[in-house]
């Protein structure tokens, strides 16, 4: 089995060996038609990448198969909340409704490609525009108490049915109608002469609401006051991002001139600020990184053509790994395309260690094929190697269901693999190109101080090696005391206006800091409604141990039939019996016609013979009336099945979500439940399962790749200590610094485990063989390949630490972290180990 082995290593190290040969004798003999052939595939990547749909709604990175993301997900779109734009207008209270009678009429008139932008803008608690419907409906609810009237308010229900009350009703009716003080006074009156709609209407109107407001007022104002929002409903789903842009622009267009604040939130608006925001700092990032890289390049090595080539070497990596992607998934998020950023500092990382290499060569009198030969074939070795380890552990991502980790995974990997080959392609000809012009005068390159620090790792191994470890010890502490930062919302752009306004809306409006969301499926909506109840009364009974703040749902707002049969055993009354003649005695006593009240007398006559309303009935009522948003809120039939939804909302861990879900079970077993915390607990458990299944699968890959490069565990270990490292020290230093992981940042593992491999590699690999004494010329060389490499991949991807975007931010800090760690750890720590554990020689060849 070890022969085996071995042969194979042997055999692979051969094919390696011949095919940068193949490379380097392309490179040189034939230019053009490498050239050309490369500019075909350009053409072609470049058709394709013009096809990508590029997608920035962020939970489309996750895999909707998450039982509590896709519930969260239907409940938008079942809703129809998707898709509101929501608007907080903000100043003094006595200014807010004529403020939002001029918005919301520039709003309704404003258009989009000749068609109404919204259809409908509300922000009354009943629209004028819907007064007729209004009256209609409180016609029909108030004479069925037994479906709407509270329980507890039976009693006076009764009582507003006695001559007295009646009497009194009618006085006042007769003033409003006289002065017309209400909306629509005229035929509520006609509806409900005696106001028997307060005890009905604030029920339905809490119900109807998913905000805190303020009760006695008719617009969606706050419950302080000095907050009014307005929903309104695009024509048109957020997915069309043209038509977004244009909305946006109009919006920003009807807030001019406004005597208040007017901030916006909503879908769209997110959409068309979170793809500028993303696009705007993508490519300020890789302007700005692309401008660094070029200038250390040039600084350190003061060749221009070699410089200038290297935009063009990305630039390849960057087209041919995007249009290869194009051809294999139908769009790609923007966050993942944000980490070809990569790309720069990879793509660059290669040019320099073979530059460097050429440079040193011709440098030390060699000429110049043999130059050039060195750098394509030996260290070439090692620059396939570290591309290869660097590639896969990304390509493995490719097989995880969470859409962020594959598009990435094939994103980077494909760009390593592309930039690799295109720095053997095209740099070649250029340092050819590059030494006739420059007559063969190669300056001494700068050291950087590795010669230095190569001396120090020498003479105090034991110091160095002692001091690291301690380092790694207290940063391993810190590293236990990470978190996992679940919340999505933190990872979009901070300093938004759509982020802004939504954390106003739930500082002043939400009902709960927090919600939990319970979907119970059915076929009968009787039963569905039955076991509803069941699930309410669990609620409750945590709502008055102070666990929950409220509960809503269906059954708040329409009674059930057993309530029903309990609310009309109680109205069995002779007040009630005798309610329709009293009001009509009543009515002439006050002046008033009573055939002019025909639904009212009606109702009245009905009520004692009446028995339990069916629920369709009810609902069917409410679809017509200005309550109809409050049916989509809690029952959604969808291919005919019925959805009932309970919201539960709550402030924090006082309420014990596991063991709330335990006892649902038990009474609805196919209920689906949905919250942030179960969200990021279940969409962190896919992310972890995915990325350890792809970190395992990329660690055994880069081991492998590891042993036929190395032939041993020794230079293994050694391409592998940076890595270990550099993760300790990376996480370490989040915590230190109050950083959390999440899902984005976590990716940078994958990161630091091919990149970080490739530091180590290349100072082993350049110190192997070779007569002792130029052991500190070989570490200077290569160890300034990888400082450069590691400051070129910080300016090209941990740049974004200064976004305003949460997630790529927290990518970029945690990047500079871990590439600087990585760095440091194959500069300083491993040549002092080698020391260590080799101490009577330099040369350390397998």
């Amino acid at each position: 089995m070890a022969q085996l082995a071995a042969q194979v290593i042997v055999r692979t190290q051969a094919a390696i060996r011949a095919h940068l040969e193949w490379l380097y004798r392309i490179g040189w003999q034939r230019p053009r038609t490498t050239l050309g052939a490369l500019l075909i595939a350009l053409l072609l990547a470049g058709g394709s990448v013009l096809n990508i749909h590029f997608e920035s709604d962020i939970f489309k990175l996750f895999p909707a198969n998450n039982s509590a993301l896709q519930l969260f997900l239907d409940t938008l779109e079942w809703t129809g909340s998707a898709g509101e734009a929501y608007f907080l207008l903000e100043g003094p209270a006595a200014r807010l409704p004529a403020a939002a009678e001029d918005f919301a009429t520039k709003l309704r008139h404003l258009r989009v490609d000749g068609e109404p932008a919204f259809r409908r803008v509300t922000y009354r608690t009943v629209d004028p525009s819907e007064a007729t419907a209004f009256a209609r409906f409180v016609g029909y609810a108030v004479y069925r108490p037994q479906l709407f009237l509270p329980p507890a308010a039976t009693g006076d229900y009764n009582q507003r049915l006695t001559p007295a009350d009646m009497a009194e009703a009618l006085q006042r009716a007769t003033r409003e109608l006289m002065i017309g003080s209400t909306l629509g006074a005229r035929d509520l009156v006609a509806a409900d002469p005696l106001y028997l709609r307060e005890l009905i209407l604030p029920r339905l109107k809490e119900g109807s609401q998913s905000f805190a407001l303020a009760p006695d007022s008719p617009y969606l104002l706050s419950r302080d006051g000095t907050l009014l929002i307005m929903i309104a409903e695009p024509a048109r789903p957020v997915q069309d991002m043209a038509f977004a842009r244009r909305l946006v622009a109009g919006i920003n267009r009807a807030r001019l001139g406004s005597d208040v604040a007017i901030s916006c939130a909503g879908a769209h608006l997110s959409a068309v600020i979170d793809e500028a925001v993303m696009k705007r700092n993508i490519v300020v990032c890789v302007i700005s990184s692309l401008l660094v890289v070029l200038a250390l390049f040039y600084l350190t090595y003061r060749r221009l053509y070699p410089t200038l080539l290297l935009p063009v070497i990305i630039a390849c990596g960057t087209v041919l790994s995007l249009g290869a992607a194009g051809l294999l998934l139908p769009s790609i998020h923007i966050i993942s395309f944000a980490f070809t950023a990569l790309i720069v500092g990879l793509g660059t990382d290669y040019s320099i260690h073979l530059y460097d290499r050429f440079h040193a060569e011709r440098q030390a009198d060699q000429s110049t094929t043999e130059a050039l030969r060195l750098a394509v074939v030996d260290t070439g070795q090692g620059i396939f190697t570290a591309a290869t380890t660097t590639a896969l552990p990304f390509l493995a991502l490719t097989i995880s269901d969470v859409r962020a980790l594959s598009e990435l995974g094939l994103l980077v990997g494909l760009g390593v693999i592309f930039s690799m080959y295109a720095t053997f392609l095209l740099l070649p000809p250029v340092l050819l190109y590059t030494d006739r012009h420059s007559r063969g005068h190669y300056a001494l390159l700068p050291a950087f101080g590795l010669g230095g620090l190569w001396r120090l790792t020498r003479r105090v191994p034991r110091l160095v090696t002692g001091t690291t470890l301690v380092a790694l010890l207290g940063l391993a502490g810190a590293a236990t005391t990470i978190s996992f930062e679940g919340d999505l919302k933190n990872l979009q752009p901070r300093h938004s206006e759509a982020f802004l306004t939504q954390e106003r809306i739930e500082r002043h409006l939400s009902i709960a800091p927090r919600q939990l969301l319970v979907e119970l499926p059915g076929d009968s909506l009787d039963a569905l409604v039955d076991q509803g109840s069941r699930v309410a009364l669990l609620a409750e009974r945590y709502r008055q141990e102070g666990k929950l703040t409220a509960v809503s749902w269906l059954g708040q707002i329409l009674n059930a039939r057993p309530v029903q049969e309990k609310i009309l055993a109680t109205l069995h009354t002779p007040t009630v019996r005798s309610a329709g003649r009293t009001l009509s005695r009543t009515m002439a006593e006050s002046g008033f016609e009573p055939a002019m009240f025909p639904q009212a007398a009606a109702g009245l006559d009905q009520l004692p013979a009446a028995g339990p309303v069916p629920l369709a009935e009810a609902l069917q009522q409410l679809r017509q009336s200005p309550f109809a948003g409050m049916v989509s809120r809690y029952l959604v039939e969808r291919n005919g099945r019925y959805h009932l939804l309970l919201y539960l909302h709550y402030r924090g861990s006082e309420f014990p979500q596991k063991a709330f879900i335990a006892a649902l079970q038990g009474i609805a077993p196919t209920a689906r439940v949905t919250s942030t915390e179960l969200i990021s607990a279940q969409l962190a458990n896919s992310v972890r399962t995915s990325f350890a299944r792809g970190f395992l699968i990329g660690g055994v890959l880069v081991l492998a790749l590891l042993l036929v490069h190395f032939e041993s565990l020794r230079g293994i270990a050694a391409a592998l200590l940076p890595v270990f490292a550099g993760v300790v020290a990376m996480l370490g230093l989040m915590a230190l610094t109050g950083m959390r992981l999440n899902f984005m940042n976590a990716m940078v593992l994958v990161t630091i485990l091919g990149m970080g491999s490739d530091y180590g590699l290349h100072v082993y690999h350049r110190l192997q063989g070779g007569p002792p004494d130029e052991a500190p010329e070989r570490f200077t060389q290569a160890g300034r390949a990888v400082l450069l490499s590691a400051l070129t991949t910080i300016a090209g991807f941990g740049s974004l630490a200064f976004t305003d975007y949460g997630a790529m931010a927290s990518i970029g800090w945690a990047t500079n972290f871990g590439i600087a760690a990585t760095m440091l750890f194959a500069l300083v720590a491993l040549p002092a180990a080698l020391a260590l554990f080799r101490p009577s020689t330099i040369d350390i060849n397998r």
